[in-house]
């Protein structure tokens, strides 16, 4: 039982130091940002002309950190895109060197510079065909604003695309769809779009799309016939719209819902009701281990007390008697009730002498098997357990809600980190939140797991008679205490109370008699505590 407990409680702190990796692979927005470069701000200018190919001009400021002295550029297009030309021009008196690669699929940029500088601005012009695309019923400008730069998060994009008066007087913002679009600030001024962003993480990129109509792409000689169409592009944009609320609202309820169910469980179930005391119970109409598992541990199992107080009670009875050396039992127990005979049983199963009397091994000395004790105690405890149990002193009903809500819990968990892995992008659409997301589903996994190993009395409670009973036996100990001499009835009482250890210190107000089946009981405790599961 021991074990199981540790490898249970191993294998959530596992899981939660597997969690925080998966923290630190979401948080990549945020690592990037002690990257060796960033790139400030970026704005963007672009046109496009009648014969449908895209003028761009971009402006980029780079600060440079750690004594860093390289960074990078870089445009990869989609298809149909392709780049017809560019140049790249660093605004630097120092020494620059660049190292370009390129195709008609677009190229990689990396600057060097020779002196150790904070920041530059580079300037990247190039020329894009293939950006409109003519449709089924719709034509469409597709460009790939910004691409994801494995070194640094970019901040400040600015975009101004102009359009032909033809199609800029003839759309409206419902015919501009941008992704991320939660990060974007989107308006039509003039013959232009525009538009702004705060942030974009380093694995993220920028798309923006405008539809006009097909007739006006007709007259480019560089649109490209694709299979777009209106319902393709609406499909696409709700589909992302839906992923993205998908993913907030799934992320407000693992922020929200836990403490809501952690407050009503607790008011619903883990509040105690309110009884009039009433002397009910007499002391010696219940048994030890009822009294060690209502009294001394609520909530909880009868422990090595519960089994000790019972010994004594078959000690009192008549069934077993405990003497200085050994523990003499009767001929005939078949009348006993059953869990005093399965406190026999594993008495039983301790050392025997001829006369059939029980020896308690010394735990320090002897050199003694306990494997067959330790099985039938815990026999005897599960069954004494079933007996508190059917006596309806507790209800567990709460906890029994929480341990169900915790595995629902890390099921929306596990829900949530599949939608985020899956669709990136949508993750990517919370740059500046992105290390506050990453905390917020690592901080909930590790209350998923906690969740199910939160102590059943918190969430449990008394029942109206469980609660009147551990009244009055409370009152009934203080008097058991307050005696000047102990009858044995008593000191088994006392005993499942956990008073051992202080009646044999305390030896003015016990017999020899008694002092010497207390010794008995210390002895048989040592070995308990040595088998304890």
């Amino acid at each position: 039982m021991k074990r199981k407990f540790e490898r249970k409680y191993f294998f959530i702190i596992f899981m939660m130091v597997s969690g925080f990796f998966m923290f630190i692979a979401l948080g990549n927005g945020f690592w990037r940002e002690s990257a060796p470069y960033k790139i400030d701000s970026v704005e963007i200018n672009a046109k496009l002309d009648e014969q449908g190919d895209l003028h761009v001009e971009e402006l980029s400021v780079y600060s440079l950190s750690r004594n860093n002295r390289t960074a990078s550029k870089r445009l990869h297009l989609s298809y149909p895109s392709v780049l017809n030309s560019y140049s790249i021009d660093v605004s630097q008196e120092v020494g620059v060197v660049r190292e370009i690669s390129s195709s008609p699929g677009g190229f990689d940029a990396r600057i060097f510079l020779e002196e150790e500088v904070s920041g530059f601005t580079m300037t990247t012009e190039y020329i894009i065909s293939g950006v409109v695309e003519i449709g089924s019923d719709i034509a469409v400008l597709s460009y790939r604003f910004w691409e994801p730069n494995s070194d640094a998060m970019t901040r400040n994009i600015t975009l101004s695309i102009e359009l032909p008066e033809s199609i800029a007087t003839r759309i409206t913002k419902s015919d501009i769809s941008v992704r991320p679009y939660k990060e974007a600030s989107v308006e039509i001024v003039g013959n232009s779009v525009k538009l702004q962003m705060k942030s974009v993480l380093s694995n993220a990129s920028g798309e923006m799309k405008v539809s006009f109509s097909k007739s006006i792409a007709n007259t480019m000689a560089n649109a490209v016939s694709t299979t777009i169409s209106k319902s393709a592009i609406r499909k696409e944009h709700e589909i992302a719209m839906f992923q993205q609320a998908f993913l907030s609202g799934l992320i407000g309820f693992q922020i929200a819902v836990p403490f809501f169910v952690l407050f009503f469980t607790f008011i619903l179930f883990g509040v105690e009701p309110q009884v009039k005391s009433e002397i009910g119970y007499r002391i010696y109409d219940v048994p030890g281990y009822l009294l060690n598992a209502v009294i001394k541990n609520p909530f909880q199992e009868v422990d090595n007390n519960g089994f000790l107080a019972t010994v004594l009670e078959m000690h009192n009875s008549g069934e077993i008697t405990l003497g200085e050396n050994s523990i003499s039992v009767g001929a005939g127990n078949n009348g006993i009730p059953t869990q005093q005979q399965w406190a026999l049983q594993t008495l039983k199963s301790l050392r025997r002498n001829n006369d059939g009397s029980v020896e308690v091994p010394d735990a320090e000395k002897d050199n003694f098997s306990l494997d067959e004790f330790k099985e039938q105690y815990v026999f005897w405890q599960k069954h004494a357990m079933r007996i508190v149990k059917s006596g309806r002193f507790y209800e567990y009903l709460g906890s029994t809600v929480m341990s169900v809500f915790s595995v629902f819990y890390l099921i929306i968990w596990s829900v949530i980190l599949k939608f985020v892995f899956g669709n990136w992008q949508v993750y990517l659409s919370f740059p500046d939140e992105s290390l506050v997301i990453s905390i917020v589903l690592y901080a909930d996994w590790c209350l998923g797991w906690l969740l199910l190993v939160v102590p059943k009395k918190i969430f449990a409670r008394w029942t109206p008679s469980g609660r009147l009973f551990y009244m009055e036996w409370k009152k009934s100990e203080k008097e058991l205490l307050s005696k000047q001499s102990l009858s044995n009835d008593d000191l088994a009482k006392l005993v499942a109370l956990g008073h051992l250890q202080n009646l044999i210190a305390n030896r003015k107000r016990v017999t020899e008699q008694q002092l010497t089946l207390l010794r008995q009981l210390q002895k048989l405790e040592i070995l308990l505590n040595k088998v304890k599961p």
